[in-house]
């Protein structure tokens, strides 16, 4: 993923090493600034004043203010004893204004340690000068009283407490950047991952409906050809039935998987209006009874209209119970059981399909090489969305039994996850 850099990144070097080409460029300035400032004889003039110790401390701080956004904690410690001295012999105006952009360098670029020692430094320096600076115009000769004072207050608020409060003020605006980049970052994390999420559930979505749609109908079409192909003495009738079967699946899977590309072209995020109900499932047992399968249906409680998305869920569970039914039941029958709720709003309002059919052999050996698990799969995944619950597997030694409960009232066919037994994650195996 792309990273996104700030513009006020410290680390952006334009020359390599341990200096900045804009480093060196503002430390020759400062110098050429300073050494006028000197030549000009515009420092503090003392009987040990040596323009040439003046020289010396406004080289060494001006080499310092090369290293300052390397080392801004090393420079401005090394920098407080280059400006003591220069503060004896003088001091003068070059070295403090670069004292002030070494103690600029470390508020605003050092570690949080550097700008804590260099404020409480600061604070504490502040105290002492003042002390001193109204002792000395207040009470020694020749001191020039309340004038003097403010004078002298004046310059230390420029020289030490402008250029802290100004690299405080900077680095408070660098950190609320460097905390927008990474939120941005973050944003931009989150939304690759809704993305790859939707893309995740629209393929399981699709998925499901393929299977629904194809695998079901084939496996009518492939069990009824096994069938026929396996007889030796096919007779006309027989030979119509099968092939009104075949027919039948044929047509009806290309109907539905017709209904779905329309679907899918469409787009939108609105239900599909041609989503199979509950009530078409006659049209399920029928084609099952058609391709040798013995259906016993059960109907309680009122049919009523229910939401669209919990019908289309028990309609899809009902034919993949009776595809598998058709495929592994013996001898060839299932039981079919709908249980509607009750009045809407009254409790429970649930939607409840069972689907029973026996099976011979060990729990292990009720598989087929041709079972992949898909059907077990979207059946849970149908119900677990709708927040229902669901269950496949055996029922004493004789009985497979599938059973989802499907919420109904407004509001609770949200996606609430359903935890299951170990008994249908080990069935999904072989159905």
């Amino acid at each position: 993923m792309r990273t996104i850099r700030s513009p006020l990144d410290p680390d952006r070097r334009l020359l390599g090493g341990r200096l900045y080409l804009g480093s060196v460029l503002w430390a020759c300035g400062q110098f050429a600034l300073g050494a006028l400032l000197i030549r000009v004889e515009l420092y503090v003039h003392q009987p040990n004043s040596e323009p040439a110790v003046l020289y010396a401390t406004l080289t060494a701080i001006c080499l310092l203010v090369m290293v300052r956004r390397t080392r801004p904690g090393a420079a401005l410690l090394a920098g407080f004893a280059v400006l003591a001295v220069d503060v004896w012999f003088g001091p003068s105006s070059g070295a403090l204004l670069s004292f002030g952009d070494l103690l600029y360098a470390a508020c605003a670029l050092g570690s949080r340690r550097t700008m804590w020692t260099a404020a409480g430094g600061i604070a504490l320096l502040s105290a002492v000068a003042l002390a001193v600076l109204g002792w000395l115009m207040f009470f020694s000769p020749g001191g020039t009283g309340l004038v003097g004072f403010l004078q002298g207050v004046g310059l230390f608020t420029l020289v030490f407490v402008a250029p802290l409060i100004t690299g405080l003020t900077v680095r408070e605006h660098r950190e609320r950047a460097e905390l927008l980049r990474r939120q941005a970052e973050q944003q931009v994390r989150l939304a690759e991952l809704d993305r790859a999420n939707a893309i995740a559930e629209e393929r399981g979505r699709v998925a499901r409906e393929l299977h629904d749609v194809i695998a079901n109908h084939l496996s009518a079409v492939a069990v009824q050809s096994t069938a026929a192909l396996s007889r030796r003495d096919l007779d006309p009738e027989l030979t119509r039935r099968v092939l009104e079967v075949v027919r039948d699946n044929s047509v009806q899977g290309l109907e539905e998987m017709r209904r779905m590309i329309g679907v899918l072209r469409a787009g939108g995020g609105e239900p599909d209006p041609t989503a199979p109900r509950l009530s078409e499932t006659d049209l399920l047992v029928r084609t099952a009874r058609e391709a040798g399968l013995r259906v016993e249906t059960e109907v309680r409680g009122t049919p009523r209209a229910l939401p669209a998305q919990v019908e289309a869920a028990a309609y899809r569970v009902v034919q993949e119970a009776l595809t598998n039914a058709l495929r592994y039941a013996h001898p060839a029958r299932a039981a079919v059981a709908v249980e509607y709720p009750p009045a809407p709003g009254a409790a429970p309002d649930r939607l409840v399909v069972q689907v029973d059919n026996p099976v011979t052999g060990e729990p292990g050996e009720w598989r087929d090489d041709n079972g992949a698990g898909v059907g077990l799969v979207g059946m849970r995944e149908r119900a677990v969305l709708l927040g229902g619950e669901f269950s496949a597997g055996p029922v004493g030694e004789e009985t497979w039994r599938v059973r989802v409960e499907l919420p109904c009232g407004e509001g609770k066919t949200g996606g609430r996850a359903a935890e299951q037994d170990g008994t249908d994650r080990e069935a999904e195996a072989g159905r």
